[in-house]
């Protein structure tokens, strides 16, 4: 009895000793330490961040643009360069990079980063990347817009070279491109090209589960580059394609940040205490024209359609009032190629808009089926508002609403005879223009099957072209000859938002055409 109350007795202080951290220096120690590393973080752990985004990524292999995946990918992956917050070009994983007199010729030196498996970043990888993208079978998006390159040539593990066959004032824009980022080399070939099931990068979170139709989740990568980036412990992208029910998320405290708040919902989340709204004009409404059939062919009834249209009907039916009316190019003010003559180069005016269907044979107007989506409201509010205007000249619009990605698919394979697009430039140079305007087959951004040798040829002077004042020269004649064929009718400027609690801090909605690639800022992201 003794024995056993004795042995009770020294496990008694032995537990008191433990919990009242009397044991020594050790555990003083760890508890500065710990109190350090909340210091460095903030009052709070970083936590858990939950963000609802719009829809699923419909692949994540970084070549191929989607919209939702972008936004996942710029917080697994990095590239040689990105747009920073201000939209100003930066050095991510190339610490340098040079250009060589001819101008064909662009030596970049690596920093010292690792991919998420531990592998540092080389030349290789680099070269890997770019010839993975070249190669037609994996229908990289930016393909044709990279095939400037010639050859790339990796001189040493941290030295790469692109050489070009011609100069190209656009290429280290393609560069910053969520669709240019690094894989590597060795964890893509093990995993035989599948980087959908494995995404793995060089960005400051990498891959945990995805949970098709639930969620995308990925955790804090430790050996991120940026020591001082990278500030949550993870975070889940929990998938919303309801607007309604993703606002409602937001308001109920379900999840932290949103993308896409609908318009009707924006003010509320700015007049709400507890939320906060980060909205952007960028983005823009455009109808595109499947050009290769009547009576579309035709530029003077695509010029009709756009008199035609009254701009504020689109902003106040789909937008709530938020947005500006464009009667000209979308061209954001302090992009090159902006001119403030072609504001107005169009006007609401149904009298125009007759007497050019009048000319082109058309007096009565004619019938056709114009693609939107359902799942969007604003793209199947803005086809509504485009369906009424029309009437008033006599065109008999037939709606095709399907899901978004059957929307894609019938974009991508010209099934439409005009569709509402909403979209933006992909980079800040006026090369932007390229994948809008460039002759031939149907694109995402490309009006299906319009093809003029005129525009072809000047926007390929303007990509080769490196002196800034000879380049303005030659957009300015490009605009004025897209103007005057008008595949595409411009609509409106729309804000583009993210809704957040807050005590989300560092997210930022990137400006102009940046909106879309906002995600990068997800490392500096934290919860107050």
């Amino acid at each position: 009895m003794v024995k056993r109350l004795s042995r009770m007795m020294f496990l008694i202080m032995v537990v008191a000793l433990i919990v009242s951290g009397c044991g020594g220096a050790e555990p003083n120690k760890a508890a500065d330490s710990a109190k350090a590393d909340n210091t460095d973080k903030g009052s709070t752990k970083n936590g858990n961040l939950i963000f609802g985004l719009s829809g699923e990524p419909t692949s994540m292999d970084p070549l191929v643009q989607n919209g939702p995946g972008r936004t996942i990918k710029l917080a697994i992956y990095r590239g040689l360069v990105n747009y920073d917050k201000e939209g100003k070009l930066s050095n991510e994983l190339a610490e340098s990079y040079s250009l060589s007199s001819d101008k064909k010729t662009y030596t970049i030196k690596l920093r010292d980063a690792k991919f998420q498996n531990g592998d540092p970043v080389t030349a290789e990888d680099v070269k890997y990347t770019f010839e993975r993208i070249a190669n037609p079978k994996n229908n990289g998006t930016f393909r044709n817009e990279l095939s400037v390159i010639d050859k790339i040539e990796a001189t040493d593990a941290k030295t790469v070279a692109f050489i070009l066959k011609e100069p190209s004032a656009p290429f280290i824009h393609y560069l910053a491109l969520p669709e240019s980022v690094i894989v590597s080399k060795k964890w893509t070939e093990e995993k035989n090209g599948d980087l959908n099931s494995a995404p793995m990068g060089a960005g400051p979170f990498q891959f945990v589960k995805w949970t098709k139709g639930q969620e995308f989740v990925v955790k804090k990568f430790d050996g991120y580059y940026k020591k001082d980036k990278g500030k949550l412990d993870n975070i889940r992208f929990v998938f919303y394609p309801d607007e309604n029910t993703r606002v409602n998320a937001l308001k109920a405290g379900d999840v932290d940040l949103i993308d896409y708040v609908p318009w009707k919902d924006a003010a509320a989340i700015e007049q709400d205490t507890k939320l906060k709204l980060d909205s952007v004009s960028g983005p823009f409404m455009q109808l595109q024209f499947n050009t290769q059939f009547a009576p579309f062919s035709d530029p003077r009834v695509r010029k009709a359609i756009s008199y035609a249209i009254e701009r504020k009907s689109i902003i106040n039916t789909a937008f709530n009032g938020r947005g500006k009316p464009i009667y000209g190019m979308a061209i954001p003010q302090g992009y090159m190629g902006y001119n403030e003559k072609n504001e107005n180069y169009f006007e609401y005016n149904i009298e125009k808009a007759k007497k050019l269907l009048a000319e082109a044979g058309y007096p009565n107007g004619f019938k056709a089926r114009l693609l939107a989506t359902s799942q969007f409201s604003f793209h199947q509010q803005t086809a509504v508002a485009v369906q009424s205007e029309l009437k008033k000249v006599g065109i008999d619009i037939e709606l095709d609403l399907p899901d978004w990605a059957t929307r894609v698919k019938k974009n991508t394979e010209g099934n439409y005879d005009f569709v509402v697009a909403g979209t933006s430039g992909d980079i800040t140079d006026a090369d932007w223009l390229s994948n809008f305007y460039t002759g031939g087959p149907a694109r995402l951004n490309n009006s299906a099957f319009f093809d003029d040798a005129q525009i072809n040829k000047l926007l390929i002077d303007g990509r080769k072209e490196l002196d800034d004042t000879k380049r303005k020269e030659i957009y300015e004649k490009l605009i004025d000859r897209a103007l005057d064929l008008s595949p595409f009718v411009y609509l409106s400027w729309r804000e583009q938002a993210f809704g957040m609690k807050a005590n989300v801090e560092g997210f930022k909605n990137m400006p102009g055409f940046l909106s879309f690639q906002s995600g990068i800022t997800l490392e500096d992201t934290f919860i107050k």
